[in-house]
């Protein structure tokens, strides 16, 4: 029987089939981190080792189904034509995917997309005994469709979407998926022979999957960077990802040595990753170049990775089971990295190296591997990588319009902007509302951007004061939840790194803003960084100071209660002092300040000269949001503005309500005269 043609390694076929399978293990892989974080991990509360543990069973779930293939395959003489194994697979992945789409979060979620991730690593070990050559085309072609989609919406991943959109999106998503499966030809043991994809590249794949998501192709991480217009820095990193794609198209490996590309991957991740800059008086920020570094990252991660992929030479044609197994061992370096972050992200210390390192075992099996292959001449092609492929270009193209797309036509577009019903300020009324968001993700563990959308316009505020806010962080999904707010609800925003460069606060206004300045906050023991983010507006002819801080209790022995941020209250009533003092102007301060009233903590903030915004509706519990028992979120305010009015804002859309107050200026200032 000769090989079906969906087992060569030319064609549509084997490519879509890859590339459609790695695009929903990666929507997949979204859902499955932020449960994990949320829903498992409960924000860090969940011991280490159970989550650990927890994790441990589903990267190790692939291992029994490939050793009792590899048993049956070594006891059965039949040769009669079946469907190939990974195909079952793929089906059981499809089916895990349309799931995640219709589930509203909880302990269901957890398991549906925790079996989801189980099975899509099983596929992916599978389906490489049969995809000699078309495996790195289609693996870069899948992470350049879920780069695409996710750029495309703005970073609100389609899986999250319970509206049409998000039903019809992933209805082509599937139905691409099930027609490349449907023209999977019935192969028998002798179609095998030889179709294995190289074992250097496959145990290669799961860690580069991670950097591809952690950085090289993580478009909202980009849009957290300094100094781009909005949705420029993604569509930067989507075309870079496209480019890569046609690098991978190419059977010719780009450069004449593997050292080059390898050097460039941990260069480009590392600047991507580690530099921080400040901005508008705001530290801690991804600087400008980053986004640059991204891209670069994603076109040489590809680049490596073709250096690593030899499909045989001298006759020395790689094994089905030991494509399988380093499948599996790249997903066990995969684990470790992931739980080697979550520790850092419970614990308290930095993990950017370890994504590093990660770039750094990918380069050197690129080198490694590619310099042996160089000096095969029967593997070594000197073809420039632009002149094998004809439509290298056409390719190219595409993937640029389809990057910049989205900037023409608003397809990112999640709702109509809450503009419209924006109230008219008047009688020098001025409405905050300060809201611990949680990343997006409600009581039950889907992300709800909308809600908390409709949350806060129903305040119809002026200022908003936001806590826990993501740009994009690995572990919760890889969304921009702030870019997304502000185009909800059509408002400017002020981005203040609190913990890494991805996760913070954030002051929102249509007000005008007149200065931004940022302060980072001794730790006094806490596993998590704070800060005060302090913005300047002009309301009418007053300029008003608003400052968004998030307090974090200090370091405690594990079983003992919280204590107060005392010292780091202290900290914050001495910056609010120094500019009051220096400028004059009225203050705002808000956010969750983990500490209720009339204690030490509370006390401090009445030494800066603030008052309780919220006293009228006292007393206000904000905390957890399902049977709120524990005043946790807070509005100041100094003298000069009148407490009109505060409110509690109920919805489960965080761990956290929201408050609201509603303050009046007494005397209007006029400033520059």
């Amino acid at each position: 029987m000769g090989t079906p043609k969906s087992l060569t390694d030319r064609g549509f076929v084997p490519i879509a089939t890859i590339g459609a399978g790695v695009w929903i293990l990666l929507d997949i892989l979204r859902v499955w981190l932020s449960s994990l974080v949320i829903v498992f991990g409960q924000e860090g509360t969940t011991p280490l080792q159970n989550v650990g543990l927890f994790v441990l069973v589903w990267f190790l779930a692939p291992l029994p189904i490939l050793l009792l293939r590899f048993l049956v395959t070594q006891k059965t003489v039949e040769r009669s034509a079946q469907l190939p194994v990974d195909v079952w697979f793929a089906v059981l992945l499809v089916g895990a995917r349309l799931g995640l789409q219709g589930l509203s979060g909880e302990q269901l979620q957890l398991y549906v997309s925790s079996l989801g991730l189980a099975v899509g690593l099983t596929w992916l070990a599978t389906i490489v005994v049969r995809m000699r050559r078309s495996l790195l085309r289609g693996f870069a072609a899948g992470i350049a469709l879920a780069t695409l989609t996710h750029t495309a919406l703005g970073t609100y991943a389609v899986v999250w979407r319970s509206e049409v959109l998000g039903w019809v999106l992933t209805a082509v998503q599937l139905l691409l998926f099930a027609w490349v499966l449907a023209r999977t030809s019935r192969v028998s043991r002798d179609d095998f022979v030889k179709q294995a994809a190289d074992s250097v590249l496959c145990f290669l794949l799961p860690p580069a999957l991670l950097v591809a998501v952690t950085v090289t192709a993580a478009p909202a991480r980009a849009e957290a960077a300094t100094g781009w217009p909005d949705g420029w820095a993604a569509a930067l990193v989507m075309m870079a990802v496209a480019l890569a794609a046609v690098v991978a198209g190419a059977s010719s490996t780009p450069g004449s040595t593997p050292l080059l590309s390898g050097a460039v991957l941990v260069i480009a991740v590392g600047a991507a990753i580690f530099p921080t800059t400040t901005d508008e008086g705001v530290p801690g920020l991804l600087p400008f170049y980053a986004p640059i570094a991204q891209a670069v990252g994603a076109i040489a991660l590809i680049a490596a990775l073709s250096w690593a992929d030899w499909p045989g030479a001298r006759g020395r044609p790689p094994r089905a089971n030991n494509a399988s197994l380093a499948v599996f061992f790249g997903s066990l370096v995969f684990y470790a990295v992931l739980l080697g972050i979550y520790a850092g992200y419970t614990l308290g210390y930095p993990t950017d190296a370890l994504v590093v390192g990660v770039a750094l075992l990918i380069a050197v099996a690129a080198v490694v591997h590619g310099r042996a292959k160089d000096r095969d001449s029967g593997s070594r092609v000197r073809r420039s990588v632009f002149y094998r492929w004809p439509g290298a270009t056409l390719a190219a193209s595409a993937g640029i319009v389809a990057a910049i797309l989205p900037q023409v036509v608003p397809l990112y577009a999640t709702t109509d902007p809450f503009s419209d019903t924006t109230r008219t300020p008047a009688g020098n009324e001025l409405r905050v509302v300060a809201y611990n968001i949680r990343m997006g993700y409600g009581l039950t563990g889907t992300y709800d951007i909308e809600g908390i959308a409709e949350t806060i316009q129903r305040a119809q505020p002026d200022v908003v004061l936001l806590n826990e806010v993501d740009r994009g962080w690995f572990l919760t999904g890889g969304q921009d939840t702030l870019g997304t707010l502000a185009r909800m609800l059509d408002m400017q925003a002020v981005f203040a790194p609190s913990n890494g460069q991805l996760w913070g606060d954030a002051v929102l206004t249509r007000l005008p803003i007149v200065e931004t300045v940022g302060y980072p906050l001794r730790g006094y023991g806490s596993t998590t960084g704070a800060q005060a983010l302090a913005v300047v507006v002009k309301y009418e002819t007053t300029e008003i100071e608003v400052i968004a801080t998030h307090l974090q209790s200090p370091g405690t022995e594990e079983g003992e209660e919280p204590k107060e941020p005392t010292l780091q209250a202290a900290d914050l009533a001495d910056i609010i002092i120094k500019r009051r003092s220096a400028h004059g102007r009225p203050v705002i301060v808000g956010g969750d300040f983990n500490f209720e009233r009339n204690g030490a903590a509370w006390r401090e903030m009445e030494r800066a000269g603030l008052y309780d915004a919220l006293f009228r509706v006292r007393p206000s519990p904000t905390f957890p949001a399902d049977d709120p028992d524990k005043e946790l979120d807070h509005i100041f305010a100094t003298a000069g503005l009148v407490r009109e009015q505060g409110a509690v804002l109920p919805a489960s859309y965080s761990d956290h309500v929201a408050v609201m107050a509603v303050l009046r200026l007494e005397s209007p200032l006029v400033y520059g005269t």
